[in-house]
């Protein structure tokens, strides 16, 4: 079996197609789509929930839920409306209407990418947030890259000294 081999193009690909899909979420939801189709889709087509498992740590997470290793956890931070997960609002519905990655680094590693940058977000209301991320991608047995970790946080600010 050959050894599947990350390379810079496919990371920067990932992360564009990852950035992308935050904006697709929120205009399909502000133009009245099927955002749970849609959102579940983004989850199957970019993270390997339906076939391994992923390592899942949103910006706005807390306490017990901090944490979400299944799909239904994930789709519950995407697109809120979830009993099971009360305080999820749905990030990417804001909508969201420019993303980008910067300040990329990685280790490539065959066929994984151990990747960490800023993201920027952009709402329809002109706000502007960044987040620090970390993924790993994985290149599946199907071929398909795939998420298996992503963790986010918003940066440090250690306010006023006293």
């Amino acid at each position: 079996m050959e050894q599947k081999q990350f390379s810079e193009k496919m990371v920067i690909d990932t992360l564009q197609l990852w950035c992308d899909n935050v904006v697709l979420i929120g205009k399909i939801y502000s133009e009245g789509g099927d955002v749970a189709s849609a959102a579940d889709k983004v989850l199957s087509d970019n993270y390997d929930y339906d076939s391994g498992k992923v390592l899942f740590k949103p910006t706005l997470a807390y306490g017990p839920q901090t944490f979400r290793p299944t799909k239904e956890g994930a789709l519950a931070y995407f697109i809120g409306g979830n009993s099971n997960f009360p305080d999820d609002k749905g990030f990417k519905l804001k909508p969201w209407v420019k993303v980008w990655f910067n300040k990329l680094d990685y280790i490539l590693h065959n066929d994984l990418a151990i990747v960490q940058c800023n993201v920027h977000f952009i709402g329809a209301d002109d706000s502007h947030i960044f987040v620090n991320k970390s993924f790993v991608f994985k290149v599946c047995d199907d071929d398909k890259i795939r998420i298996i970790l992503h963790q986010s946080s918003l940066p440090y600010n250690p306010g006023p000294v006293a």
